[in-house]
């Protein structure tokens, strides 16, 4: 509860006095309820549209919004996490023009870069004409709005947590998207018969409603001041923040992904998918951290704008420790009924659990280590995380290779040990150093 008060009193620019008991409940609470209410959207509208449209059509669906939501992410290149930074540190300094130059700008370019992508998913449906029938290409098609409307949900998300507005923040995305979305679906469907193209159709009308509402919310929670001040543009300082912060997360992607494909190649697809439900599984460890991690950016970047270090090592350090007591608990869990959560997948699943057993010892030591990529790349050091995880994920695949050969699917597994626990420890050592803050949950943060 110290934490949600520390967090809430630094976004609201308040001691947490006045309104602060009402917010308890945002923030880390918020985040983890709307993560739980999107989890259950996603996973009924999935088995109402396979159930509806039966497996070939339903993999026609999925692999049309599949490319969209997939080029939605390169069109945004990191903007969505760089506003988070510098909406956070405008809105500390009040630097208002700055604060509606990087909306503006971050707007433009993000329009630009969709048209890119448009362009390029139109030439990748071409390029497919001769391998996919009609049906399969008419649906993709319908599916091209998508990636414009995807990215800018994204960017006005990354404004929004900026601002401090965390929850309403993931409100479009994870909410209004998926809830619309399924309402629409299932009243047409108690109408009439519905078809894949239509059933894409209705999706692009639900982000067209979501990113309204996000919108809306922008403009709704923007400092009234920042109507009448001229905006003030820094483009070459913000193109390659951006860049870098996209880079960061390519990187983690990459990694994360890597070993299931290298064992795939080497052993085969049966130990692949043994291996990507331990690892999925394992991934639950730091689910604790990840939530926290939302409201403590802009949080990071509003003390980090103010030189307040006492401060942020505090509320660093108290992120730090909720995100190791919750890891703890489902490592734990791992531990002693491991074999049964591999179970729940499949009889031929409880053979990962070595698997398991390592890769949540390997997400425990990134616990450890503390939430070091928001810190860092809050404070403008995301160019650095970039460099590390980049380095992580060239070691994780070199190493990989011989430890598969020799030692299976455990191999693969130890790869990504070595891997996490490198960049991990460098990047620790690099915020101790540059920025005075031990993201550790085991240091000493002092009181008030």
């Amino acid at each position: 509860m110290n934490l949600v008060k520390e967090i809430t009193a630094i976004l609201l620019n308040k001691r947490g006095q006045g309104t602060l008991g009402v917010h308890m409940m945002r923030g880390i609470m918020g985040t983890l309820a709307l993560k739980v209410i999107n989890t259950v959207l996603v996973l009924g509208t999935s088995l109402f549209l396979a159930r509806l449209l039966g497996a070939k059509e339903y993999g026609i669906y999925a692999y049309a919004i599949s490319w969209a939501s997939l080029l939605s992410i390169p069109a945004v290149i990191g903007l969505n996490t760089l506003l988070v930074r510098e909406v956070a540190r405008y809105k500390a300094l009040e630097d208002w023009g700055a604060l509606r130059g990087i909306l503006q700008w971050s707007d433009r370019v993000v329009l630009v870069t969709s048209a890119v992508f448009i362009v390029l998913f139109a030439l990748i449906i071409w390029f497919l004409q001769g391998k996919y029938p009609s049906e399969v290409r008419i649906t993709l098609w319908i599916s091209i709005p998508l990636v414009p409307l995807l990215s800018f949900l994204l960017l006005r998300q990354g404004g929004l947590q900026g601002l401090g507005y965390v929850v309403e923040a993931q409100i479009p995305q994870f909410f209004v998207l998926p809830g619309i979305f399924l309402i629409l679906v299932s009243g047409a469907y108690s109408i009439s018969d519905l078809s894949v193209n239509s059933i894409v159709g209705f999706r692009n009308l639900a982000g067209l409603i979501a990113i309204s509402v996000a919108i809306y919310l922008l403009r709704k929670h923007l400092p009234k001041t920042i109507f009448n001040a001229s905006p003030k543009y820094c483009q070459k300082k913000w193109l390659k923040s951006a860049l870098s912060l996209f880079f960061v997360g390519a990187a983690v992607m990459i990694n994360q992904r890597i070993s299931t494909v290298m064992v795939g190649v080497i052993i085969g697809p049966e130990a692949a998918g043994i291996f990507d439900i331990a690892f999925k599984a394992s991934i639950l460890v730091n689910f604790t951290q990840l939530i926290i991690s939302w409201p403590l950016a802009p949080a990071v970047a509003d003390l980090h704008a103010r030189a307040n270090k006492q401060r942020l090592q505090r509320l660093v350090t108290k992120s730090a420790r909720v995100g190791l007591i919750g890891s703890l608990a489902i490592a734990l869990i791992y531990i002693i009924f491991g074999e049964w959560v591999l179970f729940a997948f499949g009889s031929d699943f409880i053979q990962g659990f070595p698997v398991l057993i390592i890769l949540t010892v390997s997400q425990l030591i990134s616990v450890v280590a503390g939430p070091i990529i928001p810190l860092l790349n809050m404070s403008g050091y995301e160019r650095t995380v970039a460099r590390w995880i980049a380095l992580g994920t060239i070691l994780n695949a070199t190493t990989g290779y011989p430890l598969i050969l020799s030692l299976g699917t455990m191999g693969a597994a130890v790869s990504n040990m070595l891997s996490m626990v490198t960049w991990n420890l460098f990047l620790w050592l690099i915020a101790c150093k540059e920025l005075g803050v031990n993201a550790s949950p085991l240091v000493f943060a002092g009181k008030e």
